[in-house]
C-alpha cells in the first residue's frame, strides 16, 4: 500500500464515500464516527461532542440536523504533516441527523 503524503485537501465526494460504511455509536455528550478515510483509506475515529459544538442551526435546517466538519484522524504517518496535527490532511462535511431526543 502506498502511503500518501500530507495534503490539507478535500473533494466534493469525500463525504459520500465516508459515510457510505460509516459506523456510529453514542456517546454522553455526541457520536464517535468510525470508518475510513475517502483520501488515504486509514480507519480512523472521528469524536463529535455537541457539547463543543452546540450552535443553533442554519439555512432552514431542523434542530436535529448539525453539519459536522470531518478532519482524518488516522495515526499513518504521512510524510510532510506538521507535528501539531493528524492523519493526511483531508476533510469533509458530514450531515447527521438526530433522532428522538
Amino acid at each position: 500500500m502506498t502511503v500518501l503524503p500530507y495534503l490539507e485537501v478535500t473533494d466534493a465526494g469525500y463525504a459520500a464515500a465516508y459515510t457510505a460504511r460509516l459506523r456510529m455509536t453514542d456517546t454522553a455528550d455526541g457520536v464517535v464516527l468510525s470508518g475510513t478515510c475517502p483520501r488515504c483509506a486509514c480507519p480512523f475515529d472521528f469524536t463529535y461532542t455537541r457539547r463543543v459544538y452546540r450552535h443553533r442551526p442554519a439555512g432552514g435546517r431542523s434542530a436535529h440536523t448539525v453539519t459536522v466538519p470531518v478532519l482524518c484522524v488516522c495515526e499513518t504517518h504521512h510524510e510532510g504533516r506538521p507535528d501539531e496535527e493528524e492523519g493526511c490532511g483531508a476533510y469533509w462535511n458530514v450531515l447527521l441527523e438526530r433522532t428522538g431526543r
